[in-house]
This record gives structure tokens, C-alpha cells and sequence, in this order.
């Protein structure tokens, strides 16, 4: 008890000379002990670790790579917790120790407390280009009963509706990067080669490098999709919630699948409906997918099938009988 008294009152000492706050100040007297030589005392320091904020960019097998909240630059974050968060995650450190070996910052401990909150992660959010008017009655061949998809499409495309364009960030083409460089290609590539481990760390690296970018989501949700749906759809919903950033509160335009740079936010939609349904919310699921509908009412992904299929209450596993019996 008297180390930890001892350890409060030079944290308190430490204030009243910087006018920091006690978090603030833990943490700078927790680096200057990990740094003397030969210091012992962790005890102390592990009773009490500093809790902070921080957005996860990129999952390894023992640590991740995250940024605290307010602060410049990246650490790598060693926990035997990294199995439960995934890039995008808003999560609460609780740091036992924190150092600095060649330039590059480290800490460890423990994470807690992972969620999903976008909003808080302090990214800018992608720019969306102005694509003019669509009148999608006109440039596409229409749904026609007894299409069960034909009354909504009618309604969604009564009227000429604004079209935009996402930036090219999301889909995985960085700014002074060549033509040919798109690392989400590239895993796409690597996964479809069953490579996936490989396809997996690059997709991580991506992240690491922008948390924008959508595709790189997607990709890992599809990663995991198949044996995995509950880790899936975080990685969808964060996309997701990302993409969501660029738009407008009300946002009643079109973000169709022609255009290249909206397919990651289409994909991690399609994909987050898939999950909710897999996972026997398909009320939720619906919305999802008529949401997808809605922005890209062409549907080049097929989302109308799902669609029909969830509202009138079939479940995952029966839909997916039925399409076998389809195709046998």
C-alpha cells in the first residue's frame, strides 16, 4: 500500500508542476520508470494500468496497431485480447507498460471494451462526387411483374434521383499510387488463389495505411464469412459505418454499382444484410437490404433475391436448400 501511495503522490506532484491531468500525468511518470535502468517496481504500476481510448488499424496474430485518441502517431499494442477486436473497433486500453524501442512506440496490456463507434475515430470523412441527375427508368431496362421486385423498383425510380460518386480511397486506389496499385485487388486475387492468410495481411496493411478504406472491409468480411459470421459482419457494419460518413443527414441520392468507386460501400452493405440474416434477424436484414436496393436500385449484386426471401420469413439455412435443389 505505501508504493502505491508513493506512486499517486508523485503522479499528484507531477500535476501541480504541468497543470496535466491525472491521466496525463500517470502516463508520462509510468514512462520515465519503464525507462530507468534496471527499474523493478511493476507491481505498482500493473495494480492501477492507464486506460485510454484508441481506434485499431490493423490486427496481428499477438498485438495490433492502434492509435490513441489524441494523440500523433501509431503504437503497437502487444495483448493476449487482440483475437476479439478487428480494424475500425473503438476499444479502451488498459496499459501496464508503454516504451519506445527505434523510433517506433510500443505498449501492453489489456483491451476492453471493444465497439463499434465510427463516429468517434476522428477520420475525415471521403469526399463524394457530384455525378448529376439519373434517370434510371430510362438508362436500364426495367423489373416487370411478375418480377416480385417490380413494385419497388417502380418506386424507386418514379422520379430522376441525384447520383454521386465515393472517393477512390475506398476502393483501395491511394493518392500517388499508379494505375495498376490496388492492394484490395491484390488480396481479392491472393484469396481467390486460397491464399488467404497472405490476402488477410495485406488487407491489414491496407488499413493500417487508411481506415477508409471500404473495400479493404469487405474483403476481410468475406474472409471470414463462411465460418465466421459473427466476426464477419463487424468487419461489414464497420465499412459500413464509414462509408456512411460522406453522406448527408436525409441522403436520397443513388450510389450506383457502374461506378467502380461505389463498390465497396454496396459490398459491406450486401455483406452486413447477409450476416444479419445468417444469424436469423431478418427483419433487420430487410431494412439492409432494401436500403442496398434503394441506392443502387439496378441491383448488379443480386440483393433483390435476398430480399425476397427474407420478407417472407425464410430462414438462412432453408434458402440456402433451396438453392442447392436449384442447381443439383
Amino acid at each position: 500500500m505505501t508504493a502505491h501511495r508513493d506512486f499517486k503522490r508523485i503522479i499528484r506532484e507531477r500535476q501541480s508542476k504541468t497543470g496535466e491531468s491525472y491521466t496525463a500525468a500517470r502516463t508520462h511518470v509510468i514512462r520515465e520508470r519503464a525507462a530507468l535502468p534496471g527499474e523493478t517496481d511493476r507491481g505498482s504500476v500493473a495494480q492501477e494500468p492507464v486506460r485510454l481510448d484508441a481506434a485499431v488499424l490493423k490486427v496481428n496474430r499477438q498485438s495490433a496497431r492502434v492509435r490513441v485518441l489524441g494523440e500523433a502517431g501509431q503504437i503497437t499494442f502487444r495483448s493476449r485480447d487482440v483475437w476479439q477486436v478487428v480494424p475500425g473497433h473503438l476499444v479502451a486500453l488498459a496499459i501496464e507498460k508503454r516504451w519506445s524501442w527505434k523510433g517506433d512506440d510500443y505498449a501492453s496490456g489489456r483491451i476492453e471494451n471493444p465497439r463499434i463507434a465510427v463516429d468517434r475515430l476522428a477520420l475525415t470523412p471521403l469526399p463524394l462526387r457530384d455525378g448529376g441527375l439519373e434517370d434510371l427508368r430510362s438508362a436500364y431496362e426495367p423489373f416487370r411483374r411478375p418480377d416480385p421486385y417490380a413494385p419497388l423498383w417502380r418506386k424507386l425510380t418514379a422520379q430522376p434521383r441525384p447520383g454521386f460518386v465515393m472517393d477512390p480511397i475506398a476502393w483501395g486506389q491511394f493518392p500517388g499510387a499508379g494505375d495498376e496499385e490496388n492492394p484490395t485487388c491484390d488480396a481479392a486475387e491472393l484469396a481467390q488463389a486460397g491464399q488467404t492468410e497472405e490476402a488477410n495481411e495485406l488487407l491489414m496493411e491496407t488499413l493500417g495505411t487508411d481506415l477508409r478504406c471500404i473495400d479493404a472491409h469487405a474483403h476481410l468480411g468475406n474472409l471470414e464469412f463462411g465460418h465466421a459470421p459473427k466476426r464477419s459482419i463487424l468487419h461489414y457494419e464497420i465499412g459500413m459505418r464509414i462509408g456512411e460518413l460522406s453522406l448527408p443527414p436525409g441522403f436520397d441520392g443513388v450510389l450506383l454499382w457502374g461506378h467502380i468507386y461505389n463498390r465497396p460501400f454496396l459490398r459491406c452493405l450486401h455483406g452486413y444484410g447477409l450476416c444479419l440474416w445468417r444469424l436469423g434477424e431478418l427483419a433487420h436484414a430487410q431494412r439492409v437490404f432494401e436500403r442496398t436496393l434503394a441506392l443502387s436500385p439496378h441491383d448488379n449484386q443480386g440483393v433483390r433475391f435476398c430480399w425476397d426471401d427474407v420478407r417472407h420469413g425464410r430462414s438462412w439455412e432453408v434458402a440456402q436448400v433451396q438453392e442447392a435443389l436449384d442447381h443439383a
